[in-house]
């Protein structure tokens, strides 16, 4: 682990030469947890559990991932800065944001994880609303609180149920909940709906995830990163947490999530075939592989868990490079069409090649470590149903051919004949594509640290 954290840090530690005093202080607090943190040895059946903090793979990895998502976010709006459109607001905004992330990946408490679980949903929404780039952005950040807060309320009231007969909310000490009279009855089956409802629609899944596509689309690009990349992993984490309680009805309802997550990766691709706006094809791909993920874990398989965490790791890092290079192609030709975006490749070939190395990380290609996520993934649905096998190639097979029809589409053809002088990189860019590119094709070296957390 170590290993791969250290030239990473050293890479972000590189960024200094090149930002502006502004962003210093908003750097070095998740510069020096990312130190910290990467000095702990993350070794087998590491788990650190008090009355207020539990840590174990499972938190540290994706604490991991929102400290250095927060850094490529601060490097990726210069223009925020640039333009001095309140970048002190803007980065205030993401600290909170990285602060209330850290406190529900890091809290052994339900009450706790829910507060801060939905306290995340304040700074997101500002951003949003804030610094999105189009007029809509005002009903996508309506649909983003009415589908968060509609879900909430159930898994709130799921909690104060389970402390009136189980005297306790802490995650260690829970497990009692499961030898209750309850859990074998109509109550336990809906306190169990009450209780993963929030975080279907959090990842999201099939049917509830039309906030996804609006709230991405319109945010800036630091709000879209940290979307794809950690708030839809709050979801994935709280089933984690929830589904080892309860087992009994995990395995009951678990073929309808299942069959629903496979089926939607299906209809989701279908959809991305036929759109043409960059960021919308982007942010339904995560619908897709956020539905691989959630299958996974309902599998409650050791592979479906292990290779749901590789994926919601690989899938944060990928996806938030993509929005980080449609972003980069709408600075240039201010348009997110595909019909406005092409030729690329003849002018900015640096950039074709990494947008290339996200696309190979989308479609799970190796070395990245989403092709090992995938065959986790694989393995538990196929050993959970064979009839998987007709699905699960076709949701696969989907995603590779949107993906490449987003590369060939944007890359080739002839370039719009208006747009003539432009800046064709810069070194904040070339070093944010990196920084999301090296993490993806390494960490496969020593992909141990993921299966471990169980």
């Amino acid at each position: 682990m170590m290993k791969l954290i250290f030239p990473i840090i050293f890479l972000g530690v590189m960024s200094f030469s090149k930002l502006m005093s502004v962003w210093h202080v908003c750097l070095f607090l998740p510069f020096m947890c990312l130190l910290s943190l990467s000095m702990m040895p993350l070794i087998e059946l590491l788990k650190i559990v008090s009355v207020w903090v539990l840590v174990d793979s499972l938190s540290l990895s994706l604490v991991f991932l929102s400290l250095l998502l927060l850094i490529l976010m601060i490097l990726s709006s210069g223009s925020v800065v640039k333009n001095n459109y309140y970048s002190g607001v803007y980065n205030l905004m993401m600290l909170m944001l990285i602060f209330m992330l850290l406190g529900s990946f890091f809290v052994s408490n339900y009450l706790l994880f829910y507060i801060f679980f939905e306290a995340s949903l304040i700074p997101t929404l500002i951003i949003i609303m804030g610094w999105g780039y189009q007029p809509e952005r005002l009903q996508a950040g309506v649909y983003f609180v009415l589908y968060t807060l509609f879900a909430s309320l159930p898994l709130l009231l799921g909690l104060f149920y389970m402390y009136s007969f189980n005297g306790s909310l802490d995650m260690s000490l829970i497990n009692s909940v499961m030898k209750s009279n309850i859990m074998n009855s109509w109550g336990g089956l809906i306190l169990f709906l009450c209780l993963i409802f929030a975080f279907l629609v959090k990842m999201p899944m099939f049917l509830v995830h039309l906030w996804l596509p609006k709230a991405h689309v319109e945010a800036p690009v630091a709000g879209s990163m940290i979307l794809a990349g950690v708030l839809l992993k709050l979801g994935g984490y709280g089933l984690c947490r929830v589904l080892s309680k309860f087992f009994y009805w995990s395995m009951k309802v678990g073929p309808l999530f299942i069959g629903l997550s496979i089926a939607g990766m299906v209809f989701v691709g279908v959809t991305c075939c036929r759109l043409n706006d960059l960021k919308a094809l982007v942010a339904y791909s995560s619908v897709a592989h956020m539905g691989l993920t959630m299958a996974g874990i309902f599998c409650c398989f050791v592979w479906g868990l292990n290779g749901g965490l590789m994926m919601m790791v690989s899938h944060g890092l990928g996806s938030s490079g993509l929005f980080c290079m449609v972003n980069i192609f709408y600075e240039r030709f201010s348009s997110r069409s595909m019909f406005m975006n092409k030729g690329i490749l003849t002018i900015m070939p640096l950039f074709s090649l990494m947008l290339f190395l996200l696309c190979c990380s989308n479609i799970s290609a190796p070395p990245t470590i989403n092709l090992l996520s995938e065959i986790s993934l694989m393995l538990s649905l196929l050993t959970y149903d064979k009839i998987m096998m007709l699905l699960f190639p076709l949701g696969s097979f989907l995603g590779a051919v949107f993906t490449f029809f987003l590369f060939s589409n944007s890359q080739h053809g002839k370039i719009y004949g208006i747009l003539q002088n432009f800046n064709l990189g810069m070194f904040s860019e070339f070093h944010v594509l990196m920084l999301h590119i090296l993490p993806i094709n390494l960490m496969i070296l020593n992909s141990n640290i993921f299966l471990i957390w169980i």
